[in-house]
């Protein structure tokens, strides 16, 4: 053997792996910040409704709470349906395409809205808008956990969840200033024309996986073996690479813990998105605040929500061993203490009220993010991220229904008295707590106790 060739070869090695790792970071960084964006803008005409919801109130006095409400849970009877489909079908095409596509649906469905004034036009519209969003969220974590190792995953799904907590703050602000300036329909227009050039640069410039740029897979979690399948040859990862989508969708259904993880995510996503759907109407209606001002004071909600994400994420790596469900167990155990909190704050105290409102938005934020995406591709096999993270989404949409309709019901029934639905999202986050504490100790795949 020469040695001079092998100390070439040796330091061709070395500088190909150095060129490769300095290529895979810039990859990583460019892909999270396109999701991102991408997500960010979603919120821009999602929670633009819930602005506006006061404004349309007073257009069309003759509506209930209930009826109002109707709207924002016909958008989340669909976004469930769309988490499962489209979840699914994110597996095979990947985030790309699809959050393409659904950046220039929710655009288009924003804009029609701003123009129309039936009642039926507006639950169609709001319907198609809330599938085209589900394919978002579970698209993201797929994405981003191919190109990131377990190993930081909660701390990497922490930062990238400050995506929907800004973009809600962006929402809130904007359709704010739009609704005192201009009025409630800009709300909805003026938002609808800053996603299509969003959805241009990130079909452009994303990449479903490290795959596709010639980099090796990133993904480090332990492989599940395949089950046993007639005219199957062995495979040298497990089997996995041959799971069928069917496989797949089996394997997600038939895991307890993430049925378990599902149904807290149901009764923890009731709670944030009341307060997402009604803080601008508490803020404006019990509070004495102008539209604009409610959208202002309501941002501490998200505002400090994000740091509590992230605060989360980093926990549950570096305090509690990767585990998510003890970190999730706290918050919300505190959570329900802080909305028992909501129903000694008198009237005109909005301050006050504004400070419990950024708490209780530190203590649900990190549950959020840590049960919808760390937790999930934790406890799911490590080809079926999308589809499992859509069956999470699912159930936690389903639970967000709720939050438009039920609570639009509890508030007539109640006369309008909002210490009822304070109450009821404090048994629904004691609810979900529990649920958490039922799978304490479950890891990533490839953590070690």
């Amino acid at each position: 053997m020469n040695p001079t060739n092998t100390g070439y070869e040796r330091v061709s090695s070395n500088t190909l792996a150095a060129d490769n790792g300095a290529l895979l970071r810039s990859w990583q960084l460019r892909t999270f910040w396109l999701l991102w964006g991408a997500y960010a803008s979603y919120y821009l005409c999602r929670v633009n409704f819930s602005v506006a919801q006061p404004a349309i109130l007073k257009e069309f006095p003759d509506w209930t709470y209930a009826k109002i409400g109707t709207i924002q849970s016909v958008y989340f009877v669909f976004y469930a349906v769309g988490q499962i489909i489209n979840g699914t079908l994110g597996e095979r095409f990947g985030a790309r395409r699809m959050m393409t596509g659904a950046l220039v649906i929710a655009s288009m469905t924003n804009l029609l809205f701003s123009f129309t004034s039936s009642y039926s036009v507006m639950l169609t519209l709001w319907a198609i808008n809330g599938y085209a969003q589900s394919a978002g969220w579970s698209l993201l974590v797929q994405t981003l956990s191919n190109w990131n190792t377990s190993k930081r995953r909660g701390t990497v799904m922490g930062l990238i969840s400050t995506c929907y907590t800004v973009g809600n703050v962006m929402s809130w602000l904007l359709a704010g200033v739009l609704c005192g300036s201009i009025g409630w329909r800009a709300a909805f227009w003026v938002p609808s024309l800053i996603l299509l050039p969003m959805a241009v640069v990130f079909f452009l410039f994303v990449r479903n996986a490290p795959e596709e740029v010639g980099l090796p897979p990133v993904r480090d979690d332990v492989m599940e073996p395949e089950p046993a399948r007639a005219n199957a040859g062995a495979s040298p990862a497990g089997g996995s690479a041959h799971l069928s989508t069917r496989d797949l969708i089996r394997l997600t259904f038939s895991n307890k813990v993430l049925w378990v993880l599902g149904l807290g995510f149901f009764c923890m996503n009731s709670v944030r998105y009341s307060f997402l759907g009604w803080s601008v109407q508490y803020m404006s209606e019990f509070q004495g605040r102008t539209i604009k001002g409610g959208a202002f004071m309501s941002v501490a909600f998200p505002l400090i929500g994000s740091v509590g994400a992230i605060t989360a994420g980093w926990a549950s790596d570096n305090l509690f061993g990767k585990r998510r469900a003890p970190v999730c167990a706290l918050s919300l155990t505190a959570l329900s203490a802080v909305c028992i909190g909501f129903t000694y704050i008198p009237q005109g105290h909005w301050m006050l009220a504004t400070a419990i409102l950024g708490l209780a938005g530190f203590l649900i934020y990190g549950p959020d993010m840590l049960m919808s995406g760390a937790a999930t591709v934790d406890v799911s096999h490590p080809r079926a991220a999308s589809i499992a993270t859509g069956f999470t989404m699912c159930l936690g949409a389903t639970g967000a229904i709720f939050s438009g309709v039920g609570i639009g019901w509890l508030k007539d029934m109640a006369k309008g008295n909002w210490s009822l639905v304070f109450w009821v999202l404090a048994g629904l986050s004691i609810v979900s707590a529990l649920l958490m504490v039922s799978i304490w100790n479950a890891r990533p795949k490839a953590a070690k106790a």
